[in-house]
């Protein structure tokens, strides 16, 4: 039936308990308004967004972690769920991945909303596999309150205070056997499964092809978990790790998963044209491929030495905009640039004796060129797709010094961003700029 203009329409979810003089109040007054507070809490929270306000970055635990007993470190941080939920962690954390073998989560513990899943019992590790980390609520009791009436020792409902908290849970990805066998390329993988870029799906160029019959509302992996009801809106997702019998954690990688708070959609028929996620997930490729590089950096390959890595051996997407550690004289923890792009077609500044130097940009233009790329769709490697590459003036100049300690590093852009490298000759020396 139609509502008259100027009749309220009430939401019973958020109704408060009318307090007065005279009124007798009984415990479930006082809960209900704990709840309306809660949903009213929940509502900003939803509005805010969901993802990772800040911290909770995941890492392996350099204390307790082994291979037959793996253990992350997550620092503390604050984060929103899909309910409007805030998970916040309050202190440096280590969780042991595999579980007492009777199941039990080690201490009680209840989820805060009741569409919530529990955590599962048992193991979840077993021989090898890619996992899924995720934080979601919990609240535990503590203290007895004074009661009148009831015994203090047995009374079930003498809590002193319902204190708050989080849980964190595994969930198993579904891959298959080849995928899980090609080692070299599984982070890059799974990493653009859960960004919705694939062979098999590109969630772009699916939007792109036909934006007026196929709105795309939800895509990639994490949204079919969700779907699925593997992934509740209660949690958050931190981090992927994989993990074999042999080695232990392999790698754990954060910007996979993890996304910063971005609001709803404005509209569901145009999400990915009216919200902020394709800038959000812009940012998170670029961060991931910079912690994988670092990684690579610090832990080294299988024994391979860096200048002698090529990218397409270890990464069949890239990120629309990266900055690649270069080898030289004075700093060996580097890649080469010509190597690292063999057989990616790319652009070249000058060709001398075989050798494709990249283009030379003003540093002024760094902060540009990132934050525009991160609109841009991702570089497929197994496509003909040109891309660009800089080198900064203002860091080559430095690190072609005999004595200096600077990282050299390239610049690689989507070739769908519009060139950068015209030549500013008020500003650079002829070595250190473009020209005809």
């Amino acid at each position: 039936m139609p509502v008259n203009l100027l009749n309220p329409v009430l939401s019973k979810r958020t109704k408060s308990v009318n307090f007065f003089n005279g009124r007798l109040l009984a415990g479930e007054d006082l809960t209900n308004e704990q709840i309306t507070n809660r949903v009213a809490h929940g509502l900003l929270g939803k509005a805010i967004g969901d993802g990772v306000v800040y911290g909770l970055e995941v890492t392996i635990s350099s204390q307790s972690n082994t291979i037959q007993s793996p253990v992350l470190a997550i620092n503390p941080g604050l984060a929103i769920n899909k309910n409007g939920g805030s998970l916040l962690l309050e202190t440096n954390t280590e969780v042991a991945l595999v579980r007492p073998a009777d199941g039990t989560n080690g201490s009680a513990v209840a989820p805060i909303f009741q569409d919530c899943t529990p955590v599962q019992a048992g193991n979840y590790i077993a021989g090898a596999g890619v996992y899924l980390l995720t934080i979601g609520p919990a609240t535990a009791p503590e203290g007895l309150a004074e009661v009148s009436g009831v015994s203090t020792t047995t009374a079930p409902c003498n809590t002193k205070y319902n204190v708050p908290g989080v849980q964190f849970r595994l969930i198993s990805i579904d891959l298959q056997a080849s995928e899980l066998a090609d080692v070299n390329h599984l982070r890059n993988l799974v990493a653009y499964k859960c960004f919705g870029f694939t062979s098999q799906f590109n969630s772009q160029a699916s939007f792109a092809a036909d934006p007026f019959n196929s709105p795309m509302t939800t895509y990639g992996l994490l949204d079919d978990l969700r779907a699925n009801q593997v992934l509740t809106n209660c949690e958050v997702p931190l981090a992927v790790l994989y993990w074999t019998a042999d080695l232990g954690i392999v790698f754990v990688d954060m910007w996979a998963v993890r996304r910063p708070v971005f609001p709803q959609a404005a509209t569901q028929m145009w999400a990915p044209l009216a919200s902020r996620r394709r800038m959000a997930e812009g940012l998170a490729m670029f961060l991931q491929f910079q912690e994988q590089i670092n990684d690579m950096v610090e832990f080294g390959v299988g024994g391979a030495a860096l200048s002698s890595i090529v990218a397409t051996d270890y990464f069949q997407y890239l990120p629309a905009f990266g900055l690649l550690p270069l080898v030289s004289t004075q700093s060996l923890s580097g890649f080469d640039s010509s190597q690292f792009f063999t057989n990616v077609t790319h652009s070249c500044a000058r060709t001398s004796e075989n050798l494709c130097t990249p283009f030379f940009i003003e540093g002024a233009k760094l902060d540009q060129i990132a934050s525009r790329s991160m609109l841009y769709p991702p570089i497929d490697l197994g496509s003909e797709e040109m891309i660009w590459l800089y080198w900064v003036r203002e860091n080559m100049e430095p690190a072609a010094a005999p004595s200096s300690t600077v990282q050299p590093y390239v610049i690689f852009t989507n070739g769908h961003i519009a060139y950068q490298g015209k030549a500013q000759f008020d500003l650079n020396y002829w070595d250190y700029t473009n020209f005809v």
